[in-house]
């Protein structure tokens, strides 16, 4: 089942596909050797960053705009794309609904880190860092993803 954002159930007829790409605070383990972790207000990102298929960085779907956006909520990273607005939309949107496309993934380079090795795993913390790119992905580099997501106009 498709939600939007507050939870309940879309209306139909939506064209944009959304959900977390990570939630600040929960460890991942995105490699092998150790977890990783994001604090609240750890990411920034360039004006023109672009949306990538599975991290296809030579062919970006679209940059940062009016068809696609980002927020830092007090959740996590949220992202929206209004695939009307994106070359292939269409494609995009069945593979987000019904086929391998599942997830959010970002690409970044950290300015900002340290190391909790008290533990069996060894933890990154990650407490600044700039986003290289968001793709939508088969599957999602950190566990805390929230799928991809029908976002549509609430009832009234």
């Amino acid at each position: 089942m498709w939600f939007s954002e507050s939870g309940r159930p879309p209306l139909p007829g939506s064209r944009t596909v959304c959900g977390y790409a990570l939630q600040w605070g929960v460890p991942s383990a995105v490699r092998p050797g150790f977890d990783e972790v994001f604090h609240q207000g750890s990411l920034t990102w360039p004006d023109d960053l672009p949306l990538c298929r599975n991290h296809e960085r030579t062919r970006p779907l679209v940059t940062l705009g009016n068809a696609f956006r980002l927020s830092a909520t007090a959740r996590g990273l949220w992202v929206e794309v209004d695939t009307d607005g994106v070359p292939d939309g269409n494609d995009l949107l069945l593979a987000a609904r019904h086929g391998p496309l599942r997830a959010w993934s970002i690409s970044f380079k950290a300015t900002g880190e340290r190391w909790d090795r008290t533990g069996d795993t060894p933890l990154r913390i990650v407490t600044a860092a700039r986003l290289l790119e968001v793709s939508i992905v088969d599957r999602g580099a950190h566990h805390t993803t929230i799928g991809i997501l029908s976002r549509m106009k609430q009832a009234a």
